[in-house]
């Protein structure tokens, strides 16, 4: 927690939610009292990343992460927790000490906060010379001309870079902000000679690109008139990565069923403004493993619009293997040849469009139609080759159903007997060890989701009593000072169970409120004991308050047994290398411990047992 004083940190924690933080990295569907979606932690299929909004807490019954928070900002961005609390703090308004003293920052942190900053200044200002200058009358013309609307232009922040060499370089010196920091944030470029910079975004119309929090990470910018790129995008800085971020992404609603993936800004922004807003774009780069992860978060189905010719087909097949090995649904919709989403939409309108999404085909049958491609299927040769391409396509599919119903079909068509093709088909499949599509994600979701399951199985009675007894002294008052007056903290064997316990009592014997968030501030450098405590304070079942004494006596059982093994080590050991004098000492106490067993069998006895 470092030096922040408590009555900050509580302000920033009352006036933050769980829910609408954790809502710009997973979607979330309510489900009884709780919300739940899928891990952003870990890829699974089925939902069990879930949150308490009361408690205040999540926690993931697949991977077995959980906590508050400050511990979901910590492990998501890879933050300390002055960090995060800065970042929390910044978001719903509460002022932190800029001085040092209270609480450290490191110098990462600290420079992609100041990027963000530059980013968000540089934002604006593309954003007034787009509206307000001179020379931004041809950008306003150009966007014109691809029939963007005023209010369009505002909703995705366009701007316009003034064809000057250092037209923000001067604009950002004004704020105070020097080149160097321009250099970090991407915005501009070392001179050949090595002396100075100029913008890197020259003449070009700019598009702002936001992570899912809405911060400016970076920019794209398209050329106005000629020159090379046509399309320039920020370098890779601290805060942007290609590879890790979609267009548009933080626009889309989440929990919807589908999302259409183009390949352009402009694609994005017309569909957007038609309607379509479930609309992301790729930022002209080939889609990746981490797109997918993403896009998994926030829909079930995918539908790949990409442009129609030899390029967007070849874009197509890359992201089909990519989204279905996440376990999406993947389909693919076909525009007419020479056409791209945005001129299709324009040309042809919003209803058009929506027929086309609806006759959108699923993935297999498109690469089965992009397999006739140029074979001429009544001739001899041009099936054979067809059959070989289907053949292998339909190899790929892991569902014996779904691998049935292609087959059928394909048997239908070319009037090929069925238990023809399976023979190539199972002669394909059993020269892969690894179907290419769903087994890696199979094998890992059937890992990473049967994690916690597996681990409730083998918890022993004693794990379970400890964890009663914890969910009783954080909610309890009455059941605490109870057990506070039985059991020590080391009387709890779980080393997690050990040091939570030492934290509630620390924090009642000092008169403090003891509640889920004060403990989880003490454990903000202990993540698997946080992880623990949130479990633990999830389950939904009340612990019988009458059952306080039979859970002390089993926990207080659990651990003589415990220090008697241990004992008894000890003193084979003292023996073994000859100290005698410790291992007298060790069997004192070992009898003493052997004291307490039997006098806690009579007490157990007594009253009827456990």
């Amino acid at each position: 927690m470092g030096l922040y004083p408590e009555e900050l940190i509580t302000e920033v924690q009352n006036r933050a939610d769980i829910v609408e933080i954790v809502s710009d990295y997973v979607s979330l569907k309510k489900r009884g009292e709780n919300y739940v979606g899928l891990c952003p932690f870990h890829s699974e299929k089925t939902p069990s990343f879930t949150i308490n909004p009361k408690k205040q807490l999540f926690y993931c019954f697949g991977c077995g992460v959980g906590g508050d928070i400050f511990t979901f900002l910590m492990k998501k961005e890879n933050w300390t927790f002055p960090e995060a609390l800065r970042w929390l703090a910044e978001r719903v308004g509460v002022r932190l000490p800029e001085d040092e003293r209270w609480g450290k920052v490191s110098e990462t942190f600290k420079l992609k906060r100041e990027i963000l900053e530059i980013n968000k200044l540089a934002a604006e200002y593309y954003h007034y010379n787009l509206l307000q200058t001179q020379e931004g009358k041809k950008a306003r013309e150009y966007l014109a001309s691809r029939g963007i609307l005023p209010e369009t232009i505002e909703k995705f922040c366009i701007g316009y870079a003034l064809p000057y060499w250092d037209g923000l370089i001067r604009f950002m010196r004004s704020k105070g902000i020097g080149e160097d920091a321009l250099l970090k944030a991407g915005l501009v470029v070392s001179k050949n000679t090595g002396k100075g910079y100029y913008d890197r975004f020259r003449n070009r119309v700019i598009f702002p690109i936001k992570d899912v929090t809405g911060s400016v990470v970076g920019f794209g910018g398209r050329i106005l008139g000629d020159g090379e790129p046509k399309y320039l995008n920020s370098p890779e800085t601290p805060v942007f990565n290609k590879r890790e971020h979609l267009y548009g992404l933080h626009m889309i609603k989440k929990g919807e069923l589908r999302v259409i993936l183009v390949e352009g800004y402009m694609d994005c922004i017309s569909l957007h403004q038609h309607g379509f807003t479930q609309t992301v774009a790729s930022l002209g780069t080939s889609l990746t493993e981490q797109h997918a992860k993403i896009l998994r978060r926030y829909a079930e189905e995918v539908i790949i619009a990409y442009d129609a010719d030899t390029a967007g087909q070849s874009a197509t097949l890359r992201g089909i293997g990519i989204l279905a090995q996440e376990g999406l649904r993947v389909k693919v919709l076909s525009l007419p040849q020479g056409k791209d989403p945005d001129e299709f939409v324009r040309a042809r309108g919003k209803e058009a469009f929506e027929e086309l999404i609806t006759s959108a085909c699923y993935f297999v049958d498109y690469k089965l139609n992009l397999a006739k491609y140029g074979l001429d299927l009544s001739t001899r040769d041009g099936k054979l080759k067809f059959i070989k391409r289907a053949v292998s396509i339909i190899a790929d599919i892991e569902e014996g159903v779904e691998r049935e119903l292609y087959v059928q079909k394909l048997s239908e068509e070319l009037n090929i007997p069925k238990q023809a093709l399976y023979e190539d088909i199972n002669r394909i499949r059993n020269k892969t060890t690894m179907p290419n599509i769903g087994f890696k994600y199979k094998n890992r979701q059937l890992r990473d989701n049967n994690k916690e399951l597996t681990r409730k199985e083998v918890l022993a009675g004693f794990c379970e009593a400890e964890r009663n007894l914890l969910k009783m002294m954080i909610e309890d008052d009455e059941a605490r000072d109870k057990i506070m007056g039985k059991l020590a903290a080391d009387n709890f064997v779980d080393t997690r169970h050990r040091k939570i316990a030492a934290i509630i009592i620390e924090m009642a014997q000092k008169n403090e409120a003891v509640t889920p968030q004060s403990i989880l501030l003490k454990l903000e450098d202990d993540q698997e004991t946080a992880s623990e405590l949130a479990n633990i304070l999830m389950e939904k079942e009340k612990v019988d308050g009458e059952m306080v004494d039979a859970l002390i006596n089993r926990v207080k059982e659990n651990y003589l047994k415990y220090a008697i093994k241990k004992i008894r080590s000890e003193i084979h050991q003292a023996e073994k290398i000859g100290e005698v004098k410790k291992a007298f000492s060790l069997l004192n106490t070992y009898h003493k411990l052997r004291c307490e067993m039997e006098q806690l069998k009579t007490d157990v006895s007594g009253k009827g047992g456990i």
